[in-house]
């Protein structure tokens, strides 16, 4: 199925992504000297992009339906993503993660407006299964941020065993504070996913239900391989290590759940 995207999409597209573009740049180039605070530049750029692809998302809801398809929730999840990093970011110094997440946003957003659409729009949706979809990409977001900063950890662990104090190193923070930004992350967005999963049960028939049953079993192991991974690090303090190799074992059944089946039959079949 294809489609070309009106006027005011298109317009609202290209906005959303060179103001995330303009501001994950602006961001770069101050990195020296913003490392404590963003700068008001940086800050309103990425305000104005989030607040114009919220706009693109709630004119995809106008008609009282839902698209599902592959390039409509990937928007999604990336608008999630840019509005906690903005949100985030004015106490935390995640600016690696601002720099990597606004140019995806950037994409996400330029795809869902010119690619051709994919999935078939939901109607008749109770209150009950959009909180549960709601839930569950907030969910997303979250932990697809916390799966980044695992990778910033790990990268930065590896430096520092090899003694290398230059490039990437001297843009972070210090580990344990970046650790610590990890943890947190990964506790909110497995508070969501428990909530998202909450909602599903009471509000979806059949969670095993044949055309759901992979998304339901993939969304179940991972949501127990980050509760393991929070439980043994709050009673023992596990290693880092191990506790990024878990995040992203959950994080890949995860995207399996959310992303495989649509990868298949929306883009591939």
């Amino acid at each position: 199925m294809s489609s070309s995207p009106n006027l005011l999409d298109a317009a609202l597209a290209i906005i959303a992504a060179a103001l995330y573009l303009s501001a994950s740049g602006r961001h770069l180039m101050t990195l020296e000297t913003s490392k404590q605070k963003p700068v008001r530049q940086v800050t309103a750029l990425a305000l104005a992009a989030v607040m114009v692809h919220g706009v693109i998302a709630m004119l995809s809801f106008g008609d009282g339906s839902l698209n599902l398809g592959f390039y409509k929730v990937s928007s999604l999840i990336l608008l999630t993503m840019a509005t906690l990093s903005v949100s985030t970011l004015l106490f935390r110094p995640i600016h690696m993660l601002v720099i990597v997440t606004f140019p995806l946003a950037a994409i996400a957003v330029l795809l869902n407006a010119f690619a051709p659409a994919t999935g078939a729009p939901l109607t008749g949706l109770t209150d009950g299964l959009v909180l549960h979809i709601t839930l569950a990409l907030v969910a997303f977001g979250v932990l697809a941020l916390a799966t980044l900063q695992a990778g910033l950890v790990s990268a930065q662990m590896t430096r520092l065993r090899q003694h290398q104090t230059k490039g990437l190193l001297r843009m972070l923070p210090a580990l344990d504070l970046m650790e610590r930004m990890f943890f947190e992350l990964l506790t909110a967005g497995t508070f969501l996913l428990t909530a998202a999963i909450v909602a599903g049960a009471v509000f979806i028939d059949d969670l095993f239900a044949q055309h759901i049953v992979h998304k339901t079993v993939l969304t179940l192991v991972a949501w127990v391989l980050f509760s393991v991974t929070l439980i043994v690090h709050w009673r023992t303090g596990w290693r880092i290590a191990t506790a990024v190799t878990l995040m992203f074992a959950g994080f890949t059944c995860m995207c399996l759940g959310f992303f495989g089946s649509k990868l298949v039959l929306e883009l591939l079949v």
